[in-house]
């Protein structure tokens, strides 16, 4: 007799939550429960997804005796705390990006996640589980590109007006490009090289700061272009550009170049061209299958939102997850190997360091090192400020 997977309780209202709600259902995971900052839309939300249970309290789903894991996906400043409590009480964590507004925030998290080390403390960086990110990387580590040189990473899209103010208009609370897109960037450039970055230099832009819906006193600060270099620890390097005011359909191309060829993720597909070729050559081939995200419950509006090379990762890293619960008898219990490939809490350490060293590069103009902290120190107070406001509901 097969077993039961394990319940689910979600933390949060964002289209994220809305994705992860479909697929978790569609690979036979139990929703039971969802967390909303606001109780109004937390049931609201819960009431459209058909999950039984909602709540503004955080630790009505951390209690909740049928919630084994819980999958994070709200303001990045309450993402630790949840993130950090729920291990403390043996549940399971998925965490989504932007783990935290600071390295500090991902710091509480490392610790935790390494007091109970039995216990799943993963990032949900779909990327990591694109067939095509994963072609790429057994061909760099079989030694395809030879030694490797340059990384060069472009996404154009076209941001949507915001329709209200919340925390990602306001780069101290952790809105951004950097920190949603550019997280998933910087963590995919180590994943494919094996090369973290020594310093870094970057540039942020905020073009719109009011809108129609947004104006008056209040203005938008996160970012909506952004431009950063790596100078990585085995000599190669890497350069990121982030444009949200591109018209047209989401694009991402990701190119490493090798003393022997290249390779380029253009989307989910996968091309190569060797340095004696004049020719680029496809190697894997991953078209939008509009029939398949309807399989895992998919909206054409989630599609909007979330760019396909994420969802298409996102998917497979939650059957990967599926696979791992289903490989052990016990309902909690699950299979370490087979997240091997998933982002560790430490991986979203060093994202949130480089994300703070790109963001101090852009305010004093200079190249900044990369220091991976290792003792919890310094917090700003702005942000102890921010986070103590909520501290009752968690």
């Amino acid at each position: 007799m097969r077993k039961m997977l394990p319940g689910i309780g979600v933390f949060g209202t964002t289209p994220n939550i809305r994705s992860f709600v479909a697929i978790l259902n569609s690979c036979g995971f139990r929703v039971v429960a969802l967390w909303g900052l606001v109780k109004s839309e937390a049931a609201q939300l819960a009431s459209e997804l058909q999950i039984p249970f909602s709540t503004d309290k955080v630790d009505e789903i951390l209690l909740n005796k049928d919630v084994d894991v819980v999958v994070i996906s709200c303001p990045p400043h309450m993402q630790s705390p949840i993130a950090v409590k729920a291990l403390g009480i043996g549940k399971h964590v998925l965490c989504g990006t932007p783990a935290g507004p600071t390295q500090i925030d991902s710091l509480k998290m490392v610790h935790a996640a390494r007091y109970y080390p039995k216990l799943v403390a993963r990032m949900i960086y779909g990327l990591r589980f694109l067939p095509t990110i994963n072609n790429m990387k057994k061909l760099i580590d079989e030694g395809f590109l030879g030694e490797l040189k340059i990384c060069e990473i472009r996404v154009n899209f076209w941001n949507y007006p915001k329709e209200k103010f919340d925390w990602t208009c306001d780069d101290i609370m952790g809105g951004g490009v950097l920190n949603s897109i550019g997280s998933n960037l910087i963590d995919i450039v180590t994943y494919l090289t094996s090369q973290k970055a020594i310093s870094v230099h970057g540039m942020l832009k905020t073009y719109t700061k009011q809108t129609d819906k947004i104006k008056g006193i209040r203005e938008i600060t996160s970012d909506d272009f952004c431009s950063f270099q790596l100078e990585l620890d085995y000599g190669a390097c890497a350069t990121v550009t982030i444009n949200t005011h591109m018209p047209g359909q989401f694009y991402q191309e990701i190119t490493i170049v090798g003393t022997k060829a290249r390779l380029t993720a253009k989307g989910a597909d996968l091309y190569a061209q060797k340095n004696d070729s004049r020719k680029e050559d496809l190697l894997h081939f991953d078209p939008i299958n509009f029939k398949e995200e309807e399989r895992y419950g998919v909206s054409e509006k989630t599609r909007t939102l979330i760019p396909t090379p994420y969802l298409k990762g996102v998917i497979r890293m939650m059957e990967c997850i599926k696979e791992s619960f289903d490989k052990e008898e016990e309902r909690s219990n699950y299979c370490q190997e087979m997240l091997e490939n998933a982002a560790t809490f430490e991986d979203c350490l060093y994202v949130q360091t480089v994300i703070d060293a790109i963001r101090r590069s852009d305010h004093i103009k200079e190249w900044v090192k990369v220091e991976v902290k290792s003792e919890e120190q310094n917090e700003s107070p702005i942000l102890t400020h921010s986070s103590s406001k909520h501290s009752n509901q968690v």
